[in-house]
């Protein structure tokens, strides 16, 4: 444990005072004397960690037009199923990308806090006959 050497007139070539700080910071944390502010600020993330609520929802959708998902998405799913490609839109349904049959995307929104807002997502199962999707996600 060296951080280097002090050069002062009480302590030639050493860094005791500074190793003596550092263990008696240690010693403060396993004897819990430091930690009363640390405590509440953990017990608060739990809370709200623990007080997110996640609904997982199935959709199989086969002839639909388009469609928009309403709610704010955590993570989706999208596997196309049929025997033609679906559509599914990012935008809106301003633009549609086809999957093909056995294609499956998926996305997540990254951690707890991050979101899709509610109609990002749309899905066209009508305009290609044959076409269908599982669709899955958490909101």
């Amino acid at each position: 444990m060296s951080i280097g050497n002090l050069k002062d007139s009480g302590n030639q070539g050493n860094n005791f005072p500074w190793q003596l700080k550092m263990l008696q910071g240690l010693q403060a944390i396993v004897d819990g004397n430091c930690c009363e502010q640390i405590i509440p600020l953990i017990d608060s993330i739990d809370l709200k960690l623990s007080s997110q609520r996640i609904t997982p929802t199935i959709i199989y959708s086969t002839g639909d037009s388009p469609t928009g998902i309403i709610t704010d998405i955590l993570s989706i799913s999208f596997a196309s199923v049929g025997t033609a490609d679906a559509l599914i839109s990012f935008d809106g349904g301003g633009t549609y990308v086809a999957i093909t049959t056995g294609t499956t995307i998926n996305m997540d929104a990254g951690t707890l806090n991050n979101i899709y807002l509610g109609n990002t997502f749309y899905y066209d199962t009508n305009t290609n006959t044959g076409a269908a999707l599982y669709i899955t996600y958490n909101s």
